[in-house]
């Protein structure tokens, strides 16, 4: 029997020995003679309460110089996974999960950071990323170190690890602009995202913009950028780069995103135009579309004109000219001498606009209208320049026809009914 014992106990003895390391090195991993500050720190993992939680004895006897007496219980990831629900299930996945590097953000014992994180947030994110602040004017969240505010950091559906999709995500803070998106007209760019048009992170122009005003304008609508740089006369506010002069950038009641109404956003600039006592207004004005002579952006005709008008007050009439006017006007009040029908401005049948424009000192329709608004019938001026002096017209109007007395003739009345 004594025999057996003994025979017993050394077959027993290395296990012995090597439950008793394990059970000394969970003891002992923290006494001063071994890691005496791995969990000093503010936050503790609660994971250390025992170390044979992440950690494997790959020795009976720990510790030994040059030796690798410990490791980490597998695949790191799994180890973490074994307290902490399993990521990269999502389309994101940031990519030290990815690799398993749970320990480049988090310390595995301990840490004065909240979530054990080896830095405070703000300087660990810009470890990697520190492109990411270092711009003229910086998105809040980022000057103040909250990444977090918008991206996950383990893993999201998100493109950009986002917490949330655009533009609900800006939205949490921009409130205002979910009123102005319940608009009629909302800008395409922003079903893309609001990163479209700004920089998340910061920019070097206002409002984060990703380039220099009109030059984000013009990555989808190039078709506009090519027509400015190729045309004789340019919009001032295109000019300056400036399109949310007349655009909102984000929505709009109106038509084109415009900030107001057409007629109303034109004169807001060209005061002039139309004034109290002008009581007789060009029908394109009173439809408020200014476009239909103007090209809002640019033109190779003066005066951002969309089709051909004279540039000088003396211009006969030809099939080529006047093409501006004749995109609304009928061409035959000035191609017949005499007619019944083709123009009101007749005495009898002697056609009186062809009088004025066919001449060899054609008269161009400026002359002597308004081509904005007026205080007179039929958009009648009150004077013409000639040289340094203001030539009255003083017309009249009458019920079937009218006079005028200008300074290049005496008083000439016409009558349409004449027989």
């Amino acid at each position: 029997m004594e025999l057996i014992m003994k025979g017993t106990i050394a077959l027993l003895f290395p296990l012995l020995v090597f439950v008793s390391a394990i059970s000394s090195a969970q003891n002992t991993c923290v006494t001063a003679q071994c890691h005496a500050t791995i969990l000093t720190a503010k936050n503790i993992h609660p994971a250390t309460e025992s170390c044979e939680s992440c950690h494997e004895a790959l020795s009976e006897q720990h510790p030994q110089k040059g030796v690798k007496t410990f490791k980490t219980n597998e695949n790191l990831t799994e180890v973490c996974a074994t307290c902490h629900e399993s990521v990269s299930s999502k389309k994101v996945v940031h990519p030290p999960v990815h690799e398993g590097s749970c320990t480049t953000c988090h310390d595995p014992h301990a840490s004065e950071q909240a979530k054990l994180l080896v830095q405070p947030a703000q300087e660990l994110c810009l470890t990697c990323h520190g492109d990411h602040t270092d711009f003229k004017v910086v998105h809040g969240p980022a000057a103040a170190g909250e990444c977090l505010s918008c991206h996950n950091p383990h893993e999201s559906d998100q493109p950009a690890l986002l917490t949330q999709a655009q533009p609900e995500l800006c939205l949490g803070c921009h409130g205002d602009m979910a009123d102005t998106l319940k608009m009629k007209n909302v800008h395409p760019a922003i079903e893309a995202g609001c990163t479209s048009c700004h920089n998340p992170h910061g920019s070097g122009f206002p409002h984060l913009l990703a380039s220099a005003g009109a030059a984000v304008c013009s990555d989808c609508h190039g078709d506009v950028l090519d027509s400015i740089q190729k045309s004789k006369t340019v919009h001032p506010p295109v000019q300056s780069g400036d399109c949310a002069k007349c655009h909102s950038p984000h929505a709009s009641d109106h038509p084109k995103l415009l900030a107001m109404e057409s007629k109303d956003l034109c004169i807001s600039c060209h005061k002039n135009i139309l004034t109290k006592e002008k009581t007789v207004v060009h029908p394109a004005i009173t439809e408020g579309d200014c476009t239909t002579c103007h090209n809002p952006h640019s033109s190779d005709q003066p005066k951002l004109l969309t089709a051909e008008y004279p540039s000088h007050e003396y211009t006969p009439y030809s099939d080529q000219e006047y093409e501006l006017c004749f995109t609304c006007h009928n061409r035959d009040m000035l191609q017949y001498p005499d007619t019944s029908f083709a123009t009101n401005f007749r005495d009898g049948e002697k056609n009186l606009h062809y009088v004025h424009v066919h001449q060899q000192k054609g008269r161009t329709c400026g002359f002597c209208h308004d081509v904005h608004a007026s205080k007179n019938p039929k958009l009648i001026v009150d004077s013409v320049p000639f040289g340094k002096w203001q030539l009255p017209l003083k017309f009249v109007k009458t019920e079937t026809g009218g006079s005028c007395s200008p300074g290049c003739h005496q008083t000439k009345k016409y009558e349409r009914n004449k027989t």
